[in-house]
């Protein structure tokens, strides 16, 4: 009988275990994410905004087929849409190594709700997914008892207001 208790209390240490391990990995990915956007917030909307003299419509922004890097960036990000298809290694303080991926794309107002756009608009999602990069992963969940890896999302809409 005490063998029995000893070995169920063994089991619950180690589940509980492995779910604290699991809540750490994602809230550190979380926290990445949350930087990333931050980070992302304080870049200019788009090239054309810092041009004075460009008169800042709609149409002056990156077209939707050339979100990402521009020619003469030199794979410096200095606007938002530069993250657009770029993934990231990045380590957390864990030393657990994170991948992050970004979209970007330009969205209208829908019915309450944020729907991509082919055309250029005054608002762009950034969208950010990140998974750990191993093999087992560390953050994951079960699918008919098999072990899957999970990724974090995080979209935000970043918008251009312009004041004379």
């Amino acid at each position: 009988m005490l063998t029995f208790a000893v070995f169920n209390m063994n089991r619950l240490l180690g589940e509980s275990d492995i779910s604290l391990a699991q809540n750490r990995y994602k809230l550190e990915a979380l926290s990445l994410m949350t930087s990333y956007m931050e980070q992302a917030a304080l870049h200019y909307f788009d090239e054309s905004t810092t041009d004075t003299s460009s008169s800042k419509l709609v149409d002056d922004f990156s077209a939707t087929g050339t979100l990402g890097f521009d020619a003469n960036d030199g794979g410096i990000i200095d606007d938002f849409d530069d993250y657009h298809g770029l993934v990231i290694a990045d380590t957390g303080r864990s030393g657990v190594i994170y991948n992050v991926a970004f979209t970007v794309e330009y969205v209208r107002l829908q019915g309450g709700v944020f729907v991509s756009s082919t055309s250029r608009r005054y608002h762009k999602r950034m969208n950010i997914k990140i998974y750990d990069a191993y093999d087992p992963p560390l953050i994951y969940l079960y699918k008919n008892s098999v072990k899957v890896r999970d990724t974090l999302r995080l979209s935000f809409v970043h918008s251009y207001w312009f004041y004379n």
